[in-house]
């Protein structure tokens, strides 16, 4: 028997998990399209995902924050203040100037084909103090709040740099970083049954009308997404990194 004979065979690849969400979406979409109305009932399948998806982000979002700041010394939190302070500004300022042009692609008259009058509402008061002021950091948790849940964990991390017996709690942060990440990591390999169903539920139930009214949005929002990914975002990051 020769030596390449004795060698192993090498193993089926496996896919990755990015191939495995796109063959989910693909089939999804297909069985949308080839049983139609049936495919609504994967509608809690999907809601399920994504809301075991949501469960831990804000969870970790905290933690972590609280645990990253308040193991820093005073001298630490100073660097990054000084120095991710104008990168945040910059971010913020990007973010802005999205949400501002990005409506500008859409048509201004209301009577336009693609929006119907009845479909225009009055939009509710937009509470910008309670957006970014925790008054009520439980309240902030339990809706979502981003934002405010995010200053009230730079404020606890911060409040913790000066502290000295800040090590114990911080481990204990630490650990319960660390089970959230495993609950994420589990949630995420559902991710090709979640696009399935969703993407099937979604093809299945979209009339074509609905398709049409929504052409513009996917056009404008593919276009913004690939805008900000391969030109703005990549030119800020060598603007900011010092070349030697």
């Amino acid at each position: 028997m020769s030596a390449a004979e004795q060698q192993p065979k090498p193993g089926r690849k496996r896919l990755s998990l990015a191939a495995k969400i796109l063959i989910g979406l693909a089939v999804g979409i297909l069985t949308g399209v080839v049983f139609g109305e049936m495919t609504a009932r994967l509608k809690i399948a999907g809601q399920v995902f994504v809301g075991l998806l949501q469960m831990t982000v804000l969870p970790y979002v905290m933690v972590s924050l609280i645990a990253g700041l308040g193991r820093l010394s005073l001298h630490e939190a100073r660097r990054l203040a000084a120095r991710g302070g104008l990168v945040l500004l910059l971010l913020w300022g990007v973010a802005l100037a999205t949400v501002t042009v990005f409506p500008l692609a859409f048509p201004v008259q209301e009577s336009a084909s693609f929006f119907s009058t009845a479909m225009v509402e009055e939009p509710p008061p937009f509470d910008f103090l309670g957006l970014y002021i925790p008054a009520n950091p439980f309240y902030s948790m339990a809706n979502a709040v981003v934002p405010a849940v995010v200053l009230f964990s730079i404020a606890v991390g911060v409040a913790l740099i000066g502290m000295k017996n800040k090590q114990a709690l911080i481990e204990q942060l630490d650990v319960l970083s660390g089970a959230f990440m495993r609950i994420t990591k589990f949630v995420v390999r559902l991710a090709p049954y979640g696009v399935f169903a969703i993407a099937a539920h979604a093809a299945g139930t979209m009339k074509t009308a609905e398709l049409s009214r929504l052409q513009v949005f996917l056009l404008t929002y593919i276009l913004a997404a690939l805008l900000l990914s391969l030109w703005v975002l990549p030119s800020l990051i060598t603007a900011l990194t010092p070349v030697t």
